[in-house]
């Protein structure tokens, strides 16, 4: 348990670091942010005064079992916002290609901040985006990440850690408004110096962006960036539940491993036995048992997997503020911006935020409201 505190902890301290907040900035309030798993407060989050907030806690995928912060902060008219986008992880093994978790992306090695980014546009390209062009980082943040790989390379021997940063302006359109955005990520990469089984990595991506209407973005970095908003303090009594709950798991893994020994070596005893006493029949009905259990095993994987693939979907479709509907166009992603998507059919769409609102009489075609369903297709 000692072992986990310490490991988790250089973790958190990687990703989390005391900022100074320099006098006479905007008004600051604090947001909570609640850890759905245990119902307490997991993060406290530093934000403009006056803002709207909405945060909570997501466990890592298979590649990487870490809980970490989600959160949106915007202003009252909702034209301006601070998110911090749920952390993207990946693993890779240099002679296992195919090296992929569930709820991982499938990246072959290591990337840097600025790669990371590039793939990070094509993914939300479709949203009518374009690059401008890079933007700073400021010196504090840039500490923040230098120190981040420092901490990560005391994780353990034969590990060694980088971390980088970098950061875009991209343009979208809210109607006729131009809407500026800086994108910016810290990727933070671990590379074991073993060979065999043992080699291969993991990194993990952290992309925070801020939106703001056109001649107003340089306003809300300068805002954001002297006061570090998007930093995720955490709470000591979240720390305490998270790491109690991961000895616990450890400790039912554990008694779960000796009680499938134990069991495996009675039935190998008892296999032995009865192939000696029992005659060809009482072989075949132990072998018909062996068979159905072991479908009834592979049906329960199969089932499990799916669960994993469809919270995987609905998480990428959140990242990339999208949403997925079926109807008379078919199954596709469409904008997460409104609530009543309606299709006639013809490779067009029509979204709205008022129930009421029906294209029907008012565009060509005939249109019928299509159903939100999740991220890989299947309903809710």
């Amino acid at each position: 348990m000692q072992s986990i505190r310490r490991k988790l902890l250089t973790l958190l301290a990687a990703l989390i670091l005391p900022v100074t907040v320099p006098a006479g900035a905007q008004n600051l309030a604090k947001a909570p942010i609640i850890d759905p798993a245990y119902g307490i407060k997991a993060f406290t989050i530093t934000i403009p005064a006056g803002w709207k907030f909405q945060g909570t806690v997501m466990t890592g995928p298979e590649c990487s079992r870490v809980s970490f912060p989600v959160f949106r902060a915007y202003s009252a008219d909702g034209l301006s916002e601070i998110r911090l986008l749920p952390t993207f992880n990946w693993t890779f093994h240099p002679s296992l290609p195919n090296f992929h978790a569930a709820g991982c992306m499938n990246f072959p090695g290591t990337l840097t901040a600025e790669e990371f980014l590039k793939h990070y546009e094509e993914m939300v390209a479709t949203n009518g985006m374009s690059v401008v062009g890079p933007m700073p980082i400021a010196p504090s943040y840039q500490g923040r990440v230098d120190r981040t790989a420092q901490n990560m390379g005391r994780i353990g021997p034969g590990i060694h850690a980088s971390a980088t940063t970098a950061a875009v302006r991209v343009e979208t359109r809210n109607g006729t408004f131009v809407i500026e955005q800086r994108l910016r990520a810290y990727v933070e990469c671990r590379i074991s110096s073993l060979t065999g089984p043992g080699a291969g990595g993991g990194c993990s991506a952290h992309v925070d962006v801020l939106r703001a209407p056109q001649g107003k973005l340089d306003a809300l970095v300068q805002l954001v960036d002297a006061n570090d908003l998007v930093r995720t303090p955490y709470e000591d009594a979240w720390i305490q539940r998270v790491q109690q709950t991961l000895a616990a798991e450890n400790q039912q893994r554990m008694a779960q491993l000796t009680a499938q020994e134990q069991a495996s070596s009675a039935m190998l005893k008892k296999q032995s036995d009865d192939f000696m006493a029992t005659s060809q029949r009482n072989h075949e009905a132990f072998m018909a048992q062996q068979e159905s259990s072991f479908r009834s095993s592979m049906n329960a994987a199969n089932n499990s997997m799916n669960a994993r693939t469809t919270a995987a979907s609905d998480w990428v479709d959140y990242a990339l503020d999208q949403q997925t509907v079926t109807g008379s166009g078919g199954t596709v992603k469409v904008s997460s911006a409104y609530s009543h998507t309606w299709s006639n059919g013809q490779n067009q769409w029509y979204q709205a935020l008022d129930p009421n609102s029906n294209p029907n009489g008012v565009l060509p075609g005939n249109w019928t409201e299509d159903t939100k369903v999740h991220g890989n297709g299947q309903p809710y």
